[in-house]
C-alpha cells in the first residue's frame, strides 16, 4: 500500500481458495496496518480498546474503493480494493474507525433506525446516525492533521463535500450548529 513499510506480498494475488470468494488475500497485514495507523490518535486508541472490549468482528473484504459496511452489533466489513498498491491506508484506517464508531452508537444512546418501529421518526434518527458517524471522521481526520501526519485525509473531506462541517468542527462550534452546517450540506444541490 503506498509508502508503508511492511510488505503486504504480492499486491492484487489470487484470492484464497479456502476463504469465501469476497475475503481480502491480505486481510490480516491490511488489519494489522490500520490498526497500528488508527492507534497513533487518542481517538483510535479510543475506538480500538471499545472494540476489544466488546469483541467486535471487522472483516476485510475486496471491492472498487476503501469503505465499511455494518452487518450486526458486533460485526462489520471493512472494503479494501484488491490491488492494495492503489489504496491510502490512512484513509482505510478512518474506515476501520468509522465502522467500529458505528457500532459503539447504541451505546452512546444513537440507535439504528427501523422504519417498521420509528415510522415517521426515521428520517430524524438516520439524520442523527449520519451526523454523529460525519463528526467522528472529523474528529479523527483532526487528529490525524494535529500530528503532522496524513493530511491528505483533509482533501478526503473535501472531496466528499464536508468541507464545511470540518471548518466548523475545528473552530469549535456545538453540535446544533454543526447539525445545521451538515443538513445544509446534505441538502445543497
Amino acid at each position: 500500500m503506498n509508502d508503508i513499510a511492511k510488505d503486504f506480498g504480492n499486491s492484487g494475488a489470487g484470492i484464497n481458495p479456502a476463504a469465501p470468494h469476497y475475503a481480502h488475500p491480505q486481510a490480516d497485514a491490511i488489519m494489522e496496518e490500520c490498526r497500528d495507523i488508527l492507534s497513533t490518535i487518542s481517538e483510535g486508541k479510543r475506538l480500538l480498546a471499545f472494540a476489544d472490549e466488546k469483541s467486535i468482528k471487522i472483516e476485510i473484504i475486496t471491492g472498487k474503493e476503501p469503505g465499511y459496511r455494518f452487518a450486526l452489533p458486533d460485526l462489520a466489513y471493512l472494503i479494501c480494493p484488491l490491488n492494495t498498491k492503489a489504496v491510502d491506508l490512512p484513509e482505510m484506517a478512518v474506515c476501520l474507525g468509522l465502522a467500529i464508531r458505528e457500532m459503539e452508537q447504541p451505546h452512546a444512546g444513537i440507535f439504528r433506525a427501523i422504519p417498521a418501529l420509528h415510522g415517521e421518526q426515521t428520517p430524524n434518527i438516520l439524520f442523527r446516525q449520519m451526523l454523529d458517524i460525519t463528526l467522528e471522521m472529523c474528529r479523527i481526520v483532526s487528529e490525524f492533521e494535529a500530528v503532522g501526519n496524513h493530511t491528505k485525509l483533509v482533501d478526503l473531506l473535501e472531496k466528499l463535500g464536508h468541507g464545511e462541517i470540518y471548518k466548523g468542527f475545528k473552530s469549535g462550534k456545538n453540535q446544533e450548529e454543526l447539525a445545521k452546517i451538515y443538513s445544509i450540506s446534505i441538502n445543497a444541490v
